[in-house]
Formats: C-alpha cells, sequence, structure tokens
C-alpha cells in the first residue's frame, strides 16, 4: 500500500499560517489502512476573531473589489496556472484522505484549476454587468455587487474540486473568503490554498480548521455576508437557520438520492455499465451516486445477475495504485453509518458480490437491496448501496423516480434515444442524463440546479458567480424636469 504523507494542519489567518486552536475528539484516518493519523483540529477562538476582522477589512477597503473585471480575471487565470502544476500532488491528498481512487482524484483535479480559468472567461465576457437604453436615451448601468466576505465550506468528498469552485466564483463576484475545510479530508483543500493566496490582496483569501463550531461561530457572525455549504440535509439546514437570522444568502446543495431508470429497451451493457459507474465514483460517496435501480419487472432477475456477474471482477485496494477500481471509505465512523443503515434492509436480498482486501481499511462492498418495499428507500444513503425496484409500466417508473424528496440528479438509459429523452422530460430532478452516467456537467455553462430537498440557489459556472452579489441598478431618470 502506498503511503501518502500527509502535511500537518494549519490555517491561514491575515496572511499567517498558524497552527494554533484545539483538538477535537475525531482522528482523520489514513485509507492505506484505515488508521488514525492525525487528530483533528479546530481553529481558535482567537484566529477566527483575527480571520473575521480582517476579511471584513478587506472587503471594506475595496483592495480586490475594487480592481476591474479584467484585472481580477488576470490574477484569477494566474492561480489556474499554479493549480494546474500542482494537481497532481492535490490528486494524491485527496486519494489519501478520502479514500477515493488516483484516477477520480486526478481527473476531478481539472476542477481544481478550470474553476478559476472558467470564472475568469466569465468576468472577460461581462457576467457581472449589463446595460439597457432607458426611455430618455440614457443608459441604465447594472452592476453586480459583491456582498461581501464569503463563508465556504467544503464536502469531504471530493473536497478540493468544490473548495475550487466556490472560491472562484466568489473571488470572481469581489468577495473575500474563508474557506472552512472538510474534518475528514482538509489537506488537498489546504494544499491549494496554499498553492494561490499570495496572489490576492491581504485577508481576501483565509483558511480556519474546525468542526460545527467553527462552521457556526463564522456564519452567524454578521460580517460573513455570504455562506455556500456543500454537504448532508441536517447540516445544510443549520446553516439556513443560522443564515436565516440575519436574512444572509445561504448556497445550499444537499445531495440527492439518484434513480437510475432502466427502460425496457435498454442494452444490458449499458445498464450495468451505468450501475458500476454510479456505484463506483468517489466509492459511492457522492451527491449523485446511485440511490434507486429501477427496472422493467420481467427484466429485473436478469439485470441484478448481470450487475451482481460485474461487481464480483470490480478491484478493490490502494486508492493510490492506478489499476484499483475502487477504493476504502473516507473513515470508520461514516463504515460504521453504512452497515447501519445497510442493516435496516436485512429482510430484503443483500447482493454483494464484490471481494475485499484482507487487511485492515475501511472497505465496504458496492451493494445492492432487492424486495424493499419503496417507502422505505426514499432517503439519501451516500455510499454503494442502491435498493433495486421493478416496475410494470412507465407511468409507475416515473412514480418510483419521483417518489422522494430529493431531486439533484436522476438517469435514463434506453436504445431509443427519443423516447429515453421524452421520459427524462418527466422526471423531477435539476439534472436528467439520458445514457451517461459521468460526474461531470453535460455542459461546463449549464446551470447545476436542485430541486426540493436538494438544495438552494443553484450552482454553476456563471450562477455561483452571480450569488456572491447583488444587482445594482443605476442611470439618469431627468423625471424632475
Amino acid at each position: 500500500m502506498t503511503r501518502v504523507v500527509l502535511p500537518d494542519q494549519t490555517d491561514l489567518v491575515a496572511g499567517d499560517w498558524i497552527s494554533e486552536g484545539a483538538e477535537r475528539t475525531e482522528w482523520i484516518e489514513h485509507s492505506s489502512d484505515g488508521r488514525a493519523e492525525q487528530v483533528q483540529r479546530e481553529a481558535s477562538a482567537v484566529s477566527i476573531e483575527r480571520a473575521l476582522a480582517t476579511a471584513w477589512s478587506a472587503h471594506t477597503s475595496a483592495a480586490w473589489s475594487s480592481r476591474t473585471d479584467h484585472e481580477r480575471a488576470g490574477v484569477l487565470e494566474a492561480a489556474a496556472d499554479r493549480l494546474a502544476a500542482a494537481v497532481p500532488d492535490i490528486a494524491a491528498l485527496e486519494s489519501a484522505t478520502t479514500g477515493a481512487v488516483i484516477g477520480t482524484t486526478s481527473m476531478l483535479g481539472f476542477i481544481v484549476h478550470g474553476s478559476f480559468r472558467m470564472a475568469a472567461e466569465q468576468l472577460r465576457s461581462g457576467v457581472l454587468d449589463a446595460r439597457f437604453d432607458g426611455p430618455t436615451g440614457r443608459a441604465v448601468e447594472v452592476r453586480r455587487l459583491p456582498w461581501g466576505p464569503a463563508l465556504l465550506l467544503c464536502p469531504w468528498n471530493a473536497p478540493a474540486p468544490m473548495a475550487a469552485h466556490k472560491m472562484a466564483s466568489a473571488l470572481a463576484a469581489g468577495c473575500p473568503v474563508i474557506v472552512k475545510p472538510p474534518e475528514r479530508a482538509p489537506h488537498g483543500t489546504t494544499s491549494m490554498v496554499r498553492a494561490i493566496a499570495d496572489l490576492f490582496p491581504p485577508g481576501t483569501v483565509q483558511l480556519l480548521h474546525g468542526g460545527p463550531s467553527t462552521a457556526s461561530a463564522l456564519m452567524t457572525d454578521r460580517r460573513v455576508r455570504a455562506v455556500s455549504f456543500t454537504g448532508g440535509i441536517v447540516g445544510g439546514r443549520a446553516v439556513a437557520h443560522a443564515c436565516a437570522e440575519d436574512l444572509k444568502p445561504a448556497q445550499l446543495e444537499l445531495g440527492g438520492h439518484a434513480p437510475l431508470l432502466v427502460l425496457d429497451d435498454a442494452s444490458l451493457e449499458h445498464v450495468v455499465a451505468g450501475a458500476l459507474g454510479l456505484l463506483l465514483t468517489l466509492n459511492g460517496q457522492w451527491c449523485r451516486a446511485l440511490g434507486r435501480l429501477l427496472v422493467p419487472e420481467r427484466r429485473r432477475a436478469e439485470i441484478v445477475d448481470a450487475v451482481a456477474g460485474a461487481l464480483s471482477s470490480v478491484v478493490v485496494g490502494d486508492p493510490i495504485d492506478p489499476s484499483t477500481e475502487m477504493g476504502p471509505l473516507v473513515h470508520s465512523a461514516h463504515r460504521a453509518y453504512l452497515q447501519r443503515r445497510l442493516d435496516e434492509f436485512s429482510d430484503g436480498r443483500i447482493v454483494s458480490t464484490t471481494p475485499l482486501p484482507d487487511r485492515s481499511g475501511n472497505w465496504f462492498a458496492p451493494t445492492l437491496v432487492d424486495g424493499v418495499d419503496p417507502s422505505r428507500t426514499v432517503d439519501e444513503i451516500f455510499g454503494p448501496v442502491a435498493a433495486v425496484h421493478g416496475y410494470r409500466n412507465l407511468d409507475e417508473a416515473l412514480a418510483l423516480a419521483n417518489g422522494t424528496d430529493y431531486g439533484l440528479e436522476a438517469y435514463v438509459v434506453g436504445s431509443d434515444e427519443e423516447a429515453a429523452m421524452a421520459a427524462a422530460r418527466r422526471v423531477r430532478a435539476g439534472g436528467v442524463k439520458v445514457n451517461g452516467v459521468s460526474p461531470v456537467s453535460l455542459h461546463l455553462m449549464a446551470p447545476r440546479p436542485a430541486f426540493g430537498v436538494s438544495g438552494l440557489h443553484e450552482e454553476g459556472t456563471a450562477e455561483s458567480i452571480r450569488f456572491f452579489g447583488g444587482n445594482q441598478v443605476l442611470g439618469v431618470e431627468n423625471s424632475l424636469g
């Protein structure tokens, strides 16, 4: 097993990298063997206050926001260049802490630098400004002004890519940022921030480690003017409640429970490839992972057997090894949680055929659960576990697909593309992919909406930049004579 050395956890406050703070009760576990590697850190109250004061000063001084869009774009492009060179190191740290295989973390590395490059392109294209001809012939200007210091709360499954998207968007909008990396996997995000922080005016980019108490102290402070959170629904509700007090904008991406709707004419090969892709990507620990496999009743046994057969040859092991197809889960606590969730379905047929390594680690085999009432499988599990449900007609299939409060992503597989698209249009989800299950967006400029409890305020290349600011409309009216 390859053992990546994890650097110390340090905070970036007012331009200084410091290691002050308390130890939490939970440990960061190394994916190579699941052993406790480092005690999770919590930023000190002094560091939190200093970071807030610094961010507010950076905002009121307008040292960053007063630069032109083209000037800010140039800095973002310089950041993208640095991050492109840093991707191999960031990807290794992500694999070492999340358990995601190196092929996936390297592939997602394009988001780390691409987010900054695309944000720069958006600035150059005028995403923040518009002009209209007023009734008097004078121009009416619409400018998008930054809200102020933005708190970015990042998830543990793909930390650096998600942090990069949030950072690039907020910085493009002109906001100072305070980044809080995930407690279980902070190192990739910290490495990313370390690579680029000095490109920005002092205090524009800061980073604080910690758990819910640090997040709460930051997001309830009135100097934080916007919060972007990616994580679970419990955390999302806590963020929403905290932001409601001051009516500050909150962007929430809270996960999903994606259906893979298999139409009657679907190729068995495509169905198997789709199911495996959704179960194995990020080891099933992602918001768009497979939650429910919806199949024609007459093909149910055929499809379950075929997926089980394919899972039996999946290579599980060292996530740093390029030949590994699936790594361990992020943490022993998450493994225990998934096992508890799986035990809830012990009355169903548990289909688990993937051989696991005979050594220590947070291993968990991708699993299908067949024969459980659909009403019991409507909540996100966030792991490589999916329920199988049969249907007799398309209306029944769509009722199953839409029978959850989540609505982030859905998938439809069918040989007749027009029929598959027609079915996709009836699925209630922010994104619906036909005959594809990749973790990237259908188009880089398409929004990433979330329906129901999957989130609030859609994300996207342009949408996320706009989230961090508000419109100001100004012009000469001349109604006074």
